[in-house]
């Protein structure tokens, strides 16, 4: 394999740096693709955009995220990174909480960095770490401030384990 080093000389670099626009997709391992597949459709409200074997891709809110059975790779059982965060918006946040619990999801509590943005872990079924990410939103200053932060609350991303059971229609 050739590795190509680019020659200042030949390319000059324009005054303005160019910027990236945006996110065109994540790729993600999963432990088991049909549960992976129903569980980022009907829970997380993902469509499915694409399917081969052994891969599917769905789009949740604008961002393609590409799945595809793996022996490893997702986030440690008591690790807090990597993990992939979804904004959400304030008026949808705490439905959201409501709708992952009786999805049979696992969640932290929502916390607060700041007494401002609301945040809430979670996990996939094969283990990877989820965020959701709210700027702002009022509850915020009732929530539990975040121990890095200077409050009391401290996660158990351990805790945040558990076998998913699939929900009937």
């Amino acid at each position: 394999m050739e590795t190509i080093v680019a020659d200042p000389e030949e390319n000059k670099i324009s005054p303005k740096r160019p910027r990236f626009s945006g996110i065109s997709h994540l790729s993600i391992p999963c432990r088991d693709l049909e549960e992976s597949k129903e569980f980022y459709t009907q829970v997380m409200g993902g469509e499915l955009v694409h399917e081969i074997e052994g891969f599917f891709e769905v789009r949740i809110a604008d961002v393609i995220v590409g799945l595809s059975e793996r022996s490893e790779g997702w986030t440690g059982c008591d690790a807090e990174y990597p993990h992939y965060a979804f904004f959400v918006d304030a008026e949808d946040f705490l439905p959201m909480v409501a709708w992952l619990r009786q999805s049979g999801v696992t969640t932290t509590e929502p916390w607060t960095r700041d007494g401002i943005k609301g945040l809430l872990y979670f996990r996939d079924p094969s283990g990877n770490l989820l965020e959701m990410y709210c700027p702002k939103i009022k509850e915020a200053a009732n929530f539990a401030r975040g121990k890095k932060q200077g409050g009391t609350y401290e996660i158990d991303f351990a805790a945040l384990n558990y076998t998913w059971k699939r929900q009937k229609p």
